[in-house]
């Protein structure tokens, strides 16, 4: 994996304390804990990214009432 560094400005204080005790009890540097926290973001796809892949599929043909009927008969109603 090819890999860049960044630089991230104007962090407040009190928030890069918190992320450097988090990292300190994970036995993690900074760098390491931070770096992980960005990879395992990147690879969860936001709200919107989800939407629109869900925009993206072929209608299922269901109507609301075949959903409930299907709810209902799992319930065993």
């Amino acid at each position: 994996m090819e890999t860049k560094p960044i630089q991230i400005r104007d962090v407040p204080v009190d928030a890069l304390n918190v992320m450097r005790m988090r990292a300190a009890a994970e036995g993690m540097s900074l760098t390491a804990y931070l770096r992980r926290m960005i990879i395992e973001a990147a690879s969860r796809p936001t709200v919107a990214e989800v939407l629109e892949r869900a925009a993206q599929r072929p209608a299922a043909g269901l109507t609301m009432e075949d959903y409930v009927a299907a709810t209902r008969a799992g319930r065993g109603e």
